[in-house]
């Protein structure tokens, strides 16, 4: 009976307590029910909404450097997507149609809150989605801000099956502190104390009762850009679009897979959206927004106010 007891203990210490596993946003959340799933999302100032989009793997605190300012002007809607942070999971369709899933619920969430039209704005899948949503929906689109976007790069089959086959759920899993924060040092540039707040936040994810759940949303993430890359149908998007890429970025274009391809080649595809301006920002990763956020946000600013 003893050794049962330590047993349940144990398990019961080894598991966070939920309240404890969420991230640090930086500004109060709110929940919307959203048929059977509960979206978490920060909603900071008035005026005209910018909706933003996190990529895989992440969630709504990698804006929280921009909201402060931009929530000054705007009002700033940043999204948990469905099974990331504070938001739930959701029964799926087919995994390569995940980010026009994706999509889909961003559209029905801006119809519960009554937003007719929207800026939104985009990090790495979440440019991707922001595209796919300026596409399917563009009445409900005013602008768009793209930042470090996927769904430029082209895969081939092959390459493809690669990125699959190497990113499962039991590989997320079982990658330890040493891995995950080797991974997000990917992320940047150059490391610093609020960036290596977030790398403990996803460490500490590994404790967490969601944990399996949150790993098994970035496969079908994956598989969901493959499925709809957007590439071909740039010539389509209508709305005055700002793409922003950090210079440094080690993820996008691909490394492994194209290790001849630059960023500003990548950048430069996105120019075939018809109203566009690209600016390339120096000495910033990936997570350029967080990374360099006072030149961004001017920069969206700017861009907002033309």
């Amino acid at each position: 009976m003893t050794r049962i007891l330590i047993t349940i203990l144990s398990a019961l210490i080894s598991i966070v307590p939920e309240a404890q596993c969420l991230p640090d946003y930086g500004y109060p959340t709110k929940q919307l029910q959203l048929d059977s799933a509960r979206i978490n999302y920060v909603d900071q100032g008035k005026g005209t909404p910018i909706v933003m989009i996190h990529g895989l793997g992440g969630n709504a605190t990698h804006w929280k450097r921009n909201i402060g300012i931009l929530s000054e002007q705007y009002r700033c809607i940043a999204i948990d997507l469905p099974g990331y942070g504070g938001s739930t999971v959701v029964n799926r369709t087919e995994a390569s149609a995940q980010l026009d899933f994706y999509a889909e619920r961003i559209a029905a969430m801006l119809g519960q809150l009554k937003i007719n039209k929207a800026i939104v704005m985009g990090h790495s899948m979440g440019g991707q989605i922001a595209m796919i949503l300026a596409l399917k929906y563009p009445l409900l689109i005013s602008k768009l801000i793209l930042v470090a976007p996927a769904g430029l790069e082209s895969f081939t089959t092959a390459e493809a099956a690669v990125l699959t086959t190497y990113a499962t759920a039991a590989f997320y899993e079982k990658q330890d502190s040493a891995a995950i924060e080797k991974s997000y040092r990917m992320n940047f540039h150059q490391m610093t104390e609020e960036a290596a707040k977030l790398v403990r936040e996803r460490i500490a994810l590994k404790q967490c009762e969601g944990f399996a759940a949150y790993c098994a949303q970035i496969p079908p993430g994956i598989q969901g850009m493959l499925g709809h890359p957007v590439k071909e149908q740039l010539s389509g998007i209508v709305q005055p679009t700002l793409i922003l890429f950090g210079t440094s970025d080690a993820l996008i274009p691909n490394k492994i897979l194209h290790p001849g391809l630059t960023v500003a080649a990548v950048a430069a595809i996105a120019k075939q959206i018809p109203v566009s301006k690209t600016i390339l920002i120096n000495e910033a990763g990936h997570l350029v927004q967080f990374e360099k956020p006072a030149i961004v946000n001017q920069t969206i600013l700017q861009f907002l106010h033309q």
